[in-house]
């Protein structure tokens, strides 16, 4: 074996010899194909080893060890637009390399996002056609210092070992198939691949995908002969660890999972499909393109599967094949997430509240992995407009800073070529208008309002969100310089294409209870106002005073296109809808002559729907930030904890353990995600309004705060403490007899600005 000393040559993207099928053969990504391993064994020296950092790029999964163990937590690497950007993950493994004796590197590659399958979101989006794709492939580098000052490296490059691993199938969608009967043998060479055409640059403090919690199930039920459906309490994403028993050697044991049951027992997997290869007139190789994993016995009595190479989201398992009856001990969720730093603790005395506020962060942590996804079984995707509406409610929970600098950058990598921001980072497909191509077969491309890839414009605004939140929770200064340029370029682009502000359709107030759905060209032109007055609060903190000057300049005259074209006598906006009159009053929009008349109508409108909403994506998050800023902490109150359709208890009434992605069940049972954090805004209202740590809008690193607990109807106390870079904030209240005791801790160095509604 080689001494490690001598070893300083730069790492080579490699591979086993595994190679993609053409794109014209669709059918040949289903056949079966062994996943690639590859490996390296190198001595050490007789000297005691003082740090070894394996630094590692992979596009596609990734399991890697050291000397046998495992030491990545998850298969799941940093997701980015490869072809601009690939994270390097860091791993020390100091304490596993033995002295004076030969070390063995491995990795196991799958094919994640990096080799999709050919499947067709809502039969007509390949994410092929978009995503860089290529084989499965690592780049990586160990670097190893011993005591007496000899420094070494082993990079990937052509002569690692090969092998075809027991996979036979894996998609980070519809799961994995294993054949323990199969021998793992390394006798050839590691092939050196093109590897996507990104930067590979350091992850840096992005946190890695972790297993952050693990359960056993709660039952084991036997549906019929053979079959047995497997609760597992609550809802969650990651890998299901089995232990299965007495599978005759060659025969599959299939684990179908769900987050839902049907009337009959069975699991129902149509929350969490993935999507479908062809038309289903054309006949499908998969009719649902479910979460399924397999494993084909060998013969041992007992043996434990996890088929780390996808995740999935499930709270219910059905294990249909030839195997001893599963007991619940046999199965264990490894819930995965991003490694979030908790920022906040919130407790009160309403039991129901805090029934929903462990359903929000159960969701929020479900949806972390990698990027901030919409949902984490059938999508996956991390979508600007959901971020935008959900992201205070994430950093009341978790430091984002170090994800939302990833997410950014995602961003503006996207935007990199045409200036065009996109729905979703990585860009999947999806533009700002789309339609069946006329042939109705799903096969063409998207029609886009704005441009081939641009995001409708309430997706966009994500990225000015963003930047805005770095600003207000993190101080993050040189985000907004990285940013600026594109967002200002952006703003360029679409205001010269549309010199009117006639900005093509957005979506309106996105699932709200039709027909309640605000104007699509309504909620349009409130995101752009927002958009452009966003980017003027960047000039202003950057010195730009001629940029913050016309473009505040092309925010009035936005806000006074939307007056002329929506607002009405007696301040009805639009058709008068909930989320309509929330556009117009969150975003500023109104006369202040109109506003009093404006916000009537939102109240009257939410006592007519008996104290409930009909809000979507955003006019949700809009409601409970206007109406406790405005005096009506008790309206707020009476609308989170409405018993019935439509609303929060409703859901957990119904069994929910995490948020569904629309308030009718009918929906959630067969045709929507049932862990969808974008109704999870109203847990900003938990930590903001009822415990009562603000951030104010115009802060720098919450250096300014609003300490104000607002007591509620059906909420006698409630206690907790809220992380800013200056320290821990702290609060504790009761009510009693009619008097509020508040007990609060602010650390020096941030400003109370007053109560709520003295600031406002």
């Amino acid at each position: 074996m080689s001494v490690i000393a001598a070893l300083f040559f730069a790492a080579e993207w490699i591979s086993g010899s595994y190679v993609p099928p053409a794109e014209s053969d669709a059918a040949a990504f289903f056949a079966p194909a062994r996943n690639d391993i590859v490996e390296r064994t190198f001595r050490t020296r007789d000297v005691t080893v003082t740090s070894a950092v394996w630094r590692v790029a992979a596009p596609g999964m990734r399991d890697l060890f050291v000397n046998g163990e495992r030491i990545s937590p998850t298969a799941l690497p940093p997701l980015t637009p490869y072809r601009k950007r690939i994270l390097e993950e860091s791993f020390d493994v100091t304490a596993k390399l033995h002295r004076n004796a030969d070390n063995t590197l491995r990795v196991e590659l799958g094919n994640g996002w990096y080799n999709p399958l050919p499947l067709k979101m809502w039969y007509v989006y390949n994410l092929r056609n978009y995503l860089a794709v290529g084989t499965p492939c690592v780049k990586a580098t160990l670097e190893v210092a011993y005591a007496d000052g000899v420094t070494g490296k082993i990079a990937t490059d052509g002569s690692w070992r090969a092998a075809q691993g027991r996979i036979v199938n894996n998609s980070i969608y519809l799961g994995v198939v294993e054949d323990r009967r199969l021998s793992v043998d390394f006798n050839e060479n590691a092939r050196t691949v093109e590897g996507p055409s990104g930067k590979v640059v350091a992850a840096g403090a992005f946190p890695k995908v972790i297993v952050y919690n693990r359960w056993a199930a709660k039952s084991v039920t036997q549906i019929s002969n053979g079959v047995w459906l497997v609760d597992m309490g609550v809802n969650a994403t990651g890998t299901l660890r089995a232990r299965l028993r007495d599978v005759p050697k060659g025969t599959k044991v299939r684990l179908r999972q769900g987050e839902r049951v049907w009337p009959d027992g069975t699991v129902n997997v149509s929350t969490a499909v993935a999507g479908q290869i062809k038309d289903p007139r054309k006949g499908p190789l998969y009719a649902i393109a479910e979460q399924r994993d397999s494993v084909i016995g060998d013969g041992s009595p007992d043996f434990t599967f996890e088929p780390r190479m996808t995740f999935h989201v499930f709270r219910y398992v059905q294990v249909e094949g030839p195997c001893a009856a599963p007991r619940p001990e046999d199965f264990e969720v490894c819930a995965w997430s991003a490694d979030m730093k908790e920022r906040s603790h919130f407790t009160c005395s309403n039991a129901r509240l805090n029934q929903l506020h462990e359903a929000c962060r159960r969701t929020f942590r479900a949806n972390l992995q990698s990027v901030q996804s919409d949902c984490p079984g059938r999508e996956k995707f991390g979508y600007g407009g959901d971020i935008a509406c959900t992201l205070d409610a994430f950093w009341a929970n978790y430091d984002m800073a170090e994800f939302y600098r990833k997410t950014l950058r995602d961003f503006l990598d996207e935007a990199e070529d045409d200036g065009l921001f996109t729905e979703t980072a990585p860009f999947v497909g999806i533009a700002s208008k789309s339609a069946y191509p006329a042939d109705g077969q799903g096969n063409g491309q998207m029609v886009a309002g704005n441009g081939t890839r641009a995001a409708p414009i309430g997706w966009a605004v994500g990225v000015p969100v963003i930047v805005d939140s770095l600003v207000r929770y993190d101080g993050d200064i040189a985000s907004v310089r990285l940013a600026y340029p594109a967002l200002v370029r952006f703003i360029d682009l679409i205001a010269k294409r549309y010199p009117s502000n006639d900005l093509p359709e957005c979506l309106g107030d996105w699932i709200a209870i039709e027909p309640e759905k605000a104007n699509c060209g309504l909620s349009g032109l409130a995101h752009w106002h927002q958009f452009v007055s966003l980017t003027a609060k960047f000039a202003r903190l950057l010195g730009k005073i001629d940029d913050a000057e016309r473009l505040t300049g092309l925010a009035e005259r936005i806000a006074a296109k939307f007056r002329t074209d929506y607002v009405h006598e007696g301040g009805k906006v639009g058709s008068g809808f909930q989320g309509e009159q929330l556009f117009a009053l969150y975003h500023g929009l109104l006369e202040p002559k109109d506003v009093p008349a404006a916000y009537e109508l939102l109240k009257n409108d939410i006592h007519a729907h008996g104290d409930a909403l009909t809000t979507g994506i955003f006019g949700t998050k809009y409601l409970f930030e206007y109406l406790p800023l405005h005096g009506d902490e008790a309206l707020a109150a009476q609308v989170a904890m409405h018993e019935g359709f439509p609303g929060w208890f409703h859901m957990l009434d119904r069994g929910a353990t995490t948020l569904w992605e629309n308030w009718l069940e009918e929906k959630s049972v067969n045709a929507h995600s049932n862990c969808h954090p974008m109704f999870g805004s109203v847990d900003e209202w938990l930590i903001r309004h009822v415990l009562g740590i603000s951030v104010c809008e115009d802060a720098v690193g919450c250096d300014k705060v609003r300490v104000d607990p607002q007591p509620i109807p059906g909420v006698t106390s409630a206690s907790g403490w809220f992380d800013t870079p200056k320290g821990r904030i702290a609060v504790s209240w009761k009510a009693m007899n009619g008097k509020l005791e508040v007990d609060s801790r602010v650390p020096e160095g941030i400003t109370l600005v007053g109560t709520l509604n003295d600031s406002n």
